[in-house]
């Protein structure tokens, strides 16, 4: 009975590690099973390169002003571009990171954990065994780290898009194209119409980027580093557990084929 109950749970094992691999991995690859955190990521990818453009525009349209006394914010203007490339270069990490989870959880890190409960079975290891369970729920929580960051971050992200896609109006309206046409000439109209001086028009202006900025490294840097921290912190926890998984066993065991458990000291 005990070898028959060892061979039932290596070929359940062996049949977990190839429907991973064969049915689960297709299905977590898929982009169309991420749809909706690929659609919030390419959202903020959008909403980043229009505030980098807006950015770059402000601060030509800027150093093009009268004088030099906003010189200065001019490039402020301009030394935004490197934040929001860090923001863009995390934001397509994540894109990626999105179906490639799914294919390390499932193509290998699963099918590993079911090989070491093999090896675990023949040679009767427990600890083996219970490093293969925990193995396998660490695959689990892998798979959804980005899905589960891309949506918190889009809970904050939603609450500031209204005042980032303002900055962005703003910002759009500014355009060094064609100087001839009297670009600086419209600005400068713009700011008159506000009933502001061009110094405090271009810094309100710039506390906005600088808001925008913000925004999008809180929801797309800070997030899904302090996801990932707390799944560390979980996985640290979870591998100092000693889980006891003879005892689960022999009363699975006995309850099947109808014996007495009892527990052993």
């Amino acid at each position: 009975m005990e070898i028959l109950k060892k061979i039932t749970l290596i070929l359940l094992f062996v049949a977990i590690a190839m429907i991973s691999i064969a049915k689960i991995t297709p299905v977590a690859t898929n982009v169309d099973s991420h749809a909706h955190s690929v659609a919030q990521i390419d959202k903020e990818i959008d909403c980043v390169l229009k505030l980098t453009a807006g950015a770059t525009g402000a601060s030509a349209a800027i150093s093009l002003l009268p004088d030099d006394q906003c010189t200065p914010i001019s490039e402020q203007f301009a030394e935004l571009a490197k934040y929001f490339l860090v923001v863009l270069s995390a934001l397509y990490l994540e894109k990626y990171l999105v179906t490639l989870t799914g294919y390390v959880s499932f193509s290998f890190i699963i099918p590993l954990a079911c090989l070491l409960l093999v090896c675990g079975i023949l040679g009767s290891r427990e600890k083996v065994r219970a490093f293969a369970y925990k193995l396998m729920i660490v695959a689990v929580a892998i798979y959804f780290i980005i899905p589960l960051s891309v949506k918190t971050s889009e809970m904050i992200y939603d609450n500031y898009e209204s005042s980032i896609e303002q900055t962005i109006d703003i910002a759009s309206q500014i355009s060094v194209e064609n100087e001839e046409s009297g670009v600086v000439d419209k600005f400068v109209s713009w700011i008159q119409n506000a009933a502001m001086t061009i110094v405090e028009y271009v810094t309100e202006l710039l506390s906005k980027f600088i808001e925008a900025v913000a925004v999008m490294l809180v929801t797309s840097c800070l997030i899904p580093i302090l996801v990932i921290v707390f799944f560390f912190w979980m996985f640290k926890l979870l591998f100092k557990l000693d889980f006891s998984l003879s005892d689960a066993e022999r009363f699975v065991h006995n309850r099947l084929t109808g014996g007495h458990y009892e527990r052993e000291d």
